[in-house]
């Protein structure tokens, strides 16, 4: 892959990255005007502000494991065991911000009782994202260990 390649694949991540943070500054204003708006649950705003938050956090930080193995597979040519870490570092972070929103989703749906069916899909899609962020961990560490072509020639998707 060429630095051409990975161009709009970096864009990409930082707009997510950028977004990502934006939303973790609005997560404490909109968490305020839902509790001034509905006093039942304002006992709800912070705990679930600062669990939507660190889930984003953990998000970020996935981005930035995306960034490097991006970073690696530029100036490596493939993916390689020294990108392994960061492999790891993802499916982790992938894993922790789906367990996070799923405790969100089954305390908010079945606990605190708000937020109706909405937060049986966001439990199955929380759920969802560990499973499949351990499917990536694997896929990636099987392309590190199979030879395969350069793919810092022109031409050659990932």
């Amino acid at each position: 892959m060429t630095r051409q390649e990975a161009l709009p694949l970096r864009v990409a991540l930082g707009a997510i990255a950028c977004a990502a943070v934006f939303a973790q500054v609005m997560l404490p204003l909109l968490a305020g005007g839902y509790a001034a708006a509905y006093p039942q649950a304002a006992n709800l705003a912070v705990p679930y502000a600062a669990a939507a938050i660190a889930a984003i956090a953990c998000f970020e930080v996935a981005l930035l494991a995306g960034w490097q193995i991006l970073t690696a597979v530029v100036a490596e040519g493939a993916l390689t065991l020294s990108t392994t870490t960061w492999v790891n570092v993802m499916a982790v972070s992938l894993g922790l911000t789906g367990i996070t929103l799923a405790g969100i989703c089954a305390h908010a749906g079945s606990v605190a009782a708000v937020g109706g069916p909405a937060m049986l899909f966001g439990l199955v899609a929380g759920l969802a994202l560990v499973p499949g962020a351990v499917a990536l961990r694997n896929r990636f560490l099987q392309l590190s260990t199979e030879p395969g072509p350069d793919l810092r020639s022109p031409g050659h998707s990932m």
